[in-house]
């Protein structure tokens, strides 16, 4: 015969305490988790950026191209399209000895290839297009957009105005509908997480990311 078993559940009590336990390690690590997937979203963002500005540059220094665009394309606070594109050697000599020469045209007739083209969640640090084109030697490094003449400001000491900046959409809604770089560091400004990144005229990238009071290279 099997013997009688003294088998016992949880209480109401014991049930209210496992669930206030639950509810109080829930509310605490909750904010906690909604700030490490913001930050991961907006680095995410900074990562695709940079990785496709160093993509058409080395295409450009392999000679798959001769002259290359980097394009942003604003869409709002939620999304932002990036875009790269190319002409080859015999595009770029026709360009090269025609009247109006080299540009750094926004027209898609004037490229031979979209090389990439992706959309971000986050917005940028603006809200209209701009683009960035560069050559070999440099020579022929031009913007057009919102990319020329950008707002110059300090990273570490050191003036810098050839950027991409992107943050958090709810920071975006807050400041103008974009990453303002001009309300860093301002009650109710740009805030982390923020990150950037920085191009030279010989397609050199360097990423940032805010802290509490300066830029941290990544």
């Amino acid at each position: 015969m099997q013997q009688k078993q003294d088998i016992k559940g949880f209480t109401i009590l014991e049930l209210l305490v496992v669930i206030t336990i639950v509810a109080i390690v829930s509310a605490v690590g909750y904010p906690n988790f909604m700030e490490w997937s913001e930050d991961r979203k907006v680095r995410k963002a900074s990562e695709q950026i940079a990785s496709m500005l160093t993509n058409i540059n080395t295409q450009l220094q392999r000679g798959n191209f001769q002259y290359v665009q980097f394009q942003i394309i604003p869409g709002g606070t939620s999304s932002t399209t990036i875009r790269t594109k190319g002409i080859y050697q015999d595009t770029y000599s026709k360009n090269l000895n025609s009247k109006s020469g080299i540009q750094c045209s926004k027209d898609n007739a004037y490229w031979d290839e979209t090389v990439q083209e992706i959309v971000i969640d986050t917005p940028v640090h603006t809200d209209k297009q701009g683009s960035v084109c560069f050559s070999k030697d440099g020579t022929k490094f031009l913007q057009t957009g919102s990319l020329e003449n950008q707002t110059r400001f300090f990273v570490n000491g050191e003036e810098v105005k050839d950027y991409a900046l992107v943050c958090r959409e709810s920071n975006a809604k807050q400041i103008g509908g974009k990453c303002d770089i001009k309300t860093l560091g301002k009650k109710n400004g740009l805030t982390k997480p923020a990150y950037l990144v920085l191009w030279s005229r010989f397609g050199t990238v360097t990423k940032y990311k805010w802290g509490k009071s300066d830029w941290t290279i990544r």
